[in-house]
């Protein structure tokens, strides 16, 4: 029962250093805001023992924790004359709001381009100058950093998340900063 606790995502891979089939699980719960937030143990034993009816004797299932990495949205855009800037910025910035609506999955990539091809599809926007990503941690946020430059692909086109981690942009009405020109 939900009472007792739900998972939100998951992701399982196998266990790369381990000679035997061990497999690494990471799973993640919302809290009651809807942002992301650890499993508790009763759930996790829960799910444990559910597996351990439908995996092979030789599968060694461990369930882990994701590291949970917040980050911020900003973006430069270019208004056509004939529109108002703040309408098409604050456009801009709920369509973002939307988009990132739904949580993100662990392990998930967060691509750029779809960032810069929603703005460019809204009224008013002539151009995306520019969009950047920037790791939020501390206080409300997670205490996890991650250095976003180095998994950036070569392109600068998607943000390459590692297997154990998921992004979350926690506060999308703090997060989401826009600047029209």
């Amino acid at each position: 029962p939900g009472k007792f606790g739900a998972i939100s995502r998951a992701n399982i891979i196998n266990d790369p250093s381990s000679s035997n089939r061990k497999l690494s699980l990471y799973v993640i719960s919302e809290d009651s805001n809807g942002s992301l937030a650890q499993t508790n143990m009763i759930t996790k034993q829960n799910l444990k023992n559910w597996l351990n009816q439908y995996k092979s004797l030789n599968d060694q299932i461990e369930i882990y924790d994701p590291k949970i990495v917040n980050f911020q949205v900003e973006f430069i855009i270019m208004v056509d004359k004939r529109f108002s800037q703040n309408v098409v910025l604050q456009e801009c910035v709920q369509d973002l709001e939307d988009l990132f609506a739904d949580k993100l999955y662990i392990g998930e990539p967060l691509y750029l381009t779809r960032i810069y091809e929603r703005l460019n599809r809204i009224d008013g926007v002539v151009d995306v100058r520019k969009v950047d990503i920037m790791n939020k941690s501390g206080g409300t946020y997670s205490s996890v950093s991650l250095d976003l430059d180095k998994i950036i692909s070569k392109d600068g086109t998607f943000l390459k998340t590692p297997d154990n981690v998921i992004l979350e942009l926690k506060f999308p009405s703090l997060d989401i900063k826009g600047t029209a020109k």
